[in-house]
């Protein structure tokens, strides 16, 4: 008799209670988040124009870390994995799209696995980097210009850099030790080697870095479209500070979309920062609304193609 999955299980217990919770929240506040539905023709093109450039340069980042591994990529390689991928990150729980990307490319590409989990943990701590450094931005900007030192969000700031600077330190140290750990466990030290061959690639970090800044760029015109939209305009500062926040609230994809997580960590950062919880909420359905039409039309038109070449396997062959 096959074992229950107890993983999947208590994903879809956890996401039912908070769906059932985030519309309880929405029913409580629906003065407010009515707002939402009375958008103009022109906010929604401009949403979608802008979703759609932070989708695609996503797509240019991926790629970006793809050649380091000289693949011969085709546009479905890519756009579409990726694009195919964040549909599944968005009804499937436990980043189940990063199991699918790292399948597509072993099948299609014979791109080791461990080399796609180092993708995978690059793409991770390039993003917790740069989203921290943001938060450092905006946290000085808020505080010199509005006085405001809110000892908190220094606090979790000063934590999040002293984690993520001892997992490079730990990484960097790792290849071509032959400790226990390693040799009880090559498959990490065969991922930590990939991760640190990323790392000292100066010429991608550059490239990486680039698409990061584009990438943010939308990102943060978003909200601050998403803001002004519910009638609360931010500065471009604090705009900086809840994207970087809502990036890194979908780190661990607990349930499908990280839907009522993300909208909860919004909240209590606008609550921070002075403002309403609800706010924050209303403005996080709006930018998953945005994102989610983007990717599955782009998803959509890739489906086909990706199906295809994961069906065929390798090109080898």
């Amino acid at each position: 008799m096959k074992k229950p999955d107890w993983k999947k299980t208590a994903s879809l217990v956890l996401l039912l209670l908070l769906l059932f919770l985030l519309a309880a929240y929405i029913y409580q506040n629906r003065a407010d988040m009515q707002k939402l539905l009375m958008l103009s023709p022109k906010t929604i093109t401009l949403l979608l124009a802008l979703g759609l450039g932070s989708a695609l340069v996503n797509c240019v980042y991926h790629l970006v870390i793809l050649q380091t591994y000289a693949l011969p990529l085709s546009l479905t390689d890519w756009v579409g994995v990726v694009s195919v991928s964040n549909v599944l990150a968005l009804v499937l729980p436990l980043r189940a799209d990063l199991v699918f990307s790292a399948a597509y490319y072993k099948r299609v590409k014979g791109l080791a696995y461990t080399k796609s989990v180092s993708m995978a943990a690059g793409n991770i701590v390039f993003g917790v980097a740069f989203s921290l450094l943001q938060i450092l931005v905006s946290l000085l900007c808020v505080g010199l210009l509005k006085r405001q030192w809110p000892v908190t969000l220094w606090v979790l700031l000063c934590l999040g850099t002293t984690a993520l600077g001892a997992f490079i330190a730990l990484t960097l140290w790792a290849p071509g030790r032959n400790t226990r750990l390693f040799q009880k466990f090559r498959l990490l030290q065969e991922v930590a080697e990939g991760f640190t061959a990323l790392l000292r690639n100066r010429t991608m970090l550059w490239k990486v870095l680039g698409c990061l800044i584009c990438n943010n760029l939308f990102q943060l015109f978003l909200y601050q479209v998403c803001f002004q939209a519910i009638g609360l305009p931010v500065a471009l500062y604090e705009a900086l500070f809840y994207n970087s926040v809502s990036w890194l609230s979908s780190i661990v994809a607990i349930v499908p979309g990280n839907i009522g997580i993300k909208e909860g960590v919004m909240g209590v950062a606008t609550l921070l920062m002075g403002a309403l919880m609800q706010n924050g909420v209303a403005v996080s359905l709006l930018q998953r609304m945005t994102l989610t039409v983007v990717q599955l039309c782009l998803g959509t038109i890739f489906a086909i193609p990706v199906y295809r070449r994961f069906r065929q396997g390798h090109e080898g062959t």
